[in-house]
C-alpha cells in the first residue's frame, strides 16, 4: 500500500475504503463523523452521509481499494446568497432609477454611461439619446451649460456649479470624480435638481418661521433668532399698530432702516409711501428745502414751479427721519413745529401746506446726553420719543450670524446666481467670535467680499486668513476715546485696504463691496490708498 500520510495535510474529508471496509482517514473526516472506526463499510458510510455533502470516488488501480474526497455542498447557501445579492441590486436599480435628483454617470473621457429617470425630466431627453454621449457634445449643443462632469475632469475635483438647460431650467449640480488606484479618474458622478427645490424652499422656510413670527409678521432681511431681537420686533409689532412718533436708537448698521421700513408695512398706512431722509447725508444749506420743498423763486437755482419736501411726500404715509442728531438747532424748532401741528410753510412761501404723516427717526447718539449739552431739543426729543426701540448691536445676538449669512447668500444668490457658495462650519464659528463694530453693514460686506474673492465652492477657515477677523482679540472691545463717527471711518479704510491688496481694479473693488466705481475712486483717494495686487 502507498504511503497515505499526505492527507493529513488536506482540510476536507479524505477516506480511504479497501475490500475490508475503512482502512484510513483524516482528521477533517474525524471531526465530521465521530463515529467513523477501522472496518466501517461503504454502504454504511454512505448511508450516513447527509444532504449536504458532494462526495467524490477514485478508484484505486488494484480496483479493490478506493479514496473517497468529500465536500461541504454549498450551492443552497450559495443560491441564498445569489437570490439576495439580486434582491439588492434590484433595490439598487429602483433607487437610482426613480430618484427625484438627476444622477449622471460618465466615464474618464466623459462618456455617459447611465442617467437616471430625472435626468430625462430636466433634459428633455430620453435614457438612450444621452446614454454613449460625451458631456462635452451635450454641452456644446446646448443641454446644459455649463458641463459639471467637464469641470470635474478638468479640475480633477469635486465642483458644483449652475447649469441652465435648453429650455431655461436652472439647475444646482454636483459632480465628483472616482479615482482609481493608479489616480486616473475611472468615473465621474454628478448629481442635479433644480434651483427652486434648492433654494425656495429654504426660502419658505425663513418666510414660514423666523424666531417663532408668522410669515406675514417675518422682518425682511432681518434674523430674529435671538431673545433680544425677538423682543424688539414684539415691541415694534405693537408699535406699528398706532399712529404713535416712534424712536429707533442703535449703533450704526443694526438695521434701524429695516426695521422702520417694518413697521410702515406691518402699520395701517403701508398702502401709503414710505419716505426716507438720511439727515446726515445733505448739507446743512440743502437739508430745509430737501424736508420742506421751496416755492418758485424762493432762491438761485429754484425750480419755477416751487418743489414739495420729503415731508409733504410722505402724505398719508411714514416719515423716516434717519440720523435725526444731525439736524442742527435752527431747524430743530421748524421740524418740532410741523411734528406737533402736521403743517408746514415751504421756503419763499405763505402758504400752509397740511400733512398727514406717521414720523419715524433714528440716531446712533445718545440723545437724551445732547438734550443736556444743549445739542438737541428736548421739545422735540420728547415728541418724537412716543414710544423708543433700542436694537441692539451684533456682538449681542450672535445666535442670529449663522441665519444672517445664509440670508445674505441668497440675497448674493438672486443678485448673481452663478455665485454659489458654501460655508464651513468653522467659518460661522470664527465670525461668532468676532465683535463686529460695524454690525450687520460689516457682515454683509465680508461675506460679499468673500463671496466675490475666494475660490472653489466652500468658504474655508483659511479664507479668513487675510481678514481682520482675530480670534484672540475678538472677545475684547479696544478701548478707544474716538467717537463712532472716527471709528466707522477707520472700519471703511480697512475694508478699502483690504480690497486694494486683492483686487487688481477698481471695477472689482467696487463689485466686492457693492458701491460704484467712482465711488471707490474717491475712497482711494481720501484714504491715500493704492492696487498693489498685479494686473
Amino acid at each position: 500500500m502507498p504511503e497515505w500520510s499526505w492527507i493529513e495535510h488536506l482540510t476536507v474529508p479524505i477516506l480511504i475504503f479497501e475490500r475490508d471496509g475503512l482502512f484510513r482517514w483524516n482528521q477533517a473526516a474525524g471531526d465530521a463523523w465521530p463515529f467513523l472506526r477501522e472496518g466501517f463499510s461503504w454502504d454504511d458510510f454512505r448511508s450516513s452521509l447527509t444532504s449536504g455533502w458532494i462526495v467524490h470516488l477514485h478508484p484505486w488501480p488494484d480496483g479493490e481499494s478506493f479514496l473517497v474526497e468529500c465536500h461541504p455542498d454549498l450551492t443552497g447557501p450559495l443560491a441564498e446568497r445569489l437570490r439576495e445579492m439580486r434582491e439588492a441590486y434590484e433595490e439598487l436599480e429602483l433607487i437610482f432609477s426613480e430618484a427625484f435628483d438627476e444622477v449622471f454617470v460618465t466615464d474618464g473621457d466623459g462618456i455617459t454611461l447611465r442617467v437616471n429617470r430625472a435626468a430625462e425630466r430636466l433634459y428633455g431627453l430620453r435614457q438612450e439619446e444621452l446614454i454613449g454621449r460625451s458631456v462635452f457634445d451635450l454641452e456644446r449643443e446646448g443641454v446644459f451649460y455649463p458641463s459639471v462632469t467637464g469641470l470635474a475632469l478638468k479640475l480633477r475635483r469635486q465642483v458644483t456649479v449652475l447649469q441652465t438647460t435648453s429650455d431655461g431650467k436652472q439647475l444646482w449640480a454636483t459632480a465628483n470624480p472616482v479615482f482609481d488606484q493608479h489616480g486616473n479618474i475611472r468615473i465621474v458622478i454628478s448629481t442635479a435638481k433644480e434651483i427652486s427645490d434648492v433654494i425656495r424652499p429654504e426660502v419658505m422656510r425663513a418666510e414660514t418661521s423666523v424666531g417663532g413670527m408668522d410669515a406675514d409678521e417675518q422682518p425682511p432681511n432681518m434674523v430674529t433668532r435671538s431673545p433680544k431681537m425677538r423682543h424688539v420686533f414684539h415691541i415694534a409689532k405693537r408699535v406699528a399698530g398706532t399712529d404713535i412718533s416712534c424712536l429707533l436708537l442703535g449703533e450704526t448698521g443694526v438695521g434701524k432702516s429695516t426695521l422702520a421700513q417694518w413697521i410702515h408695512r406691518m402699520s395701517p398706512r403701508h398702502r401709503g409711501p414710505f419716505v426716507e431722509v438720511n439727515c446726515a447725508a445733505l448739507p446743512e444749506s440743502l437739508l430745509e428745502s430737501e424736508l420742506f420743498g421751496y416755492e418758485s423763486g424762493a432762491f438761485t437755482g429754484a425750480l419755477k414751479s416751487g418743489k414739495p419736501g420729503k415731508v409733504e411726500l410722505a402724505h398719508e404715509g411714514t416719515l423716516f427721519l434717519d440720523e435725526i442728531a444731525e439736524v442742527p438747532l435752527h431747524l430743530q424748532s421748524k421740524l418740532l413745529d410741523f411734528v406737533e401741528r402736521r403743517v408746514l410753510t415751504r421756503i419763499g412761501g405763505t402758504r400752509m401746506h397740511t400733512v398727514d404723516a406717521r414720523i419715524i427717526a433714528a440716531t446712533n447718539r445718545d440723545l437724551k446726553q445732547m438734550v443736556r449739552d444743549g445739542l438737541f431739543r428736548a421739545d422735540l426729543y420728547y415728541r418724537l420719543n412716543g414710544a423708543e426701540i433700542e436694537v441692539p448691536p451684533l456682538r449681542e445676538r450672535k445666535e442670529d450670524i449663522p441665519e444672517l449669512v445664509q440670508q445674505l447668500l441668497r440675497r448674493i444668490f438672486d443678485e448673481c446666481p452663478t455665485m454659489v457658495k458654501r460655508v464651513h462650519p468653522e467659518v460661522i464659528r470664527r465670525l461668532q467670535a468676532y465683535t463686529w463694530p460695524g454690525n450687520v453693514r460689516e457682515l454683509e460686506h465680508v461675506v460679499r467680499r468673500l463671496v466675490i474673492l475666494t475660490d472653489g465652492d466652500y468658504i474655508l477657515p483659511s479664507d479668513l486668513q487675510d481678514e481682520w477677523i482675530d480670534e484672540e482679540t475678538s472677545g475684547v472691545t479696544p478701548c478707544t476715546s474716538r467717537g463712532p463717527l472716527a471709528q466707522l471711518a477707520q472700519l471703511e479704510r480697512n475694508l478699502y485696504a483690504d480690497a486694494a491688496r486683492h483686487c487688481r481694479s477698481t471695477y472689482e473693488i467696487a463689485e466686492a463691496l457693492g458701491v460704484s466705481q467712482a465711488t471707490v475712486v474717491r475712497k482711494l483717494k481720501k484714504y491715500g490708498l493704492s492696487i498693489k495686487r498685479p494686473r
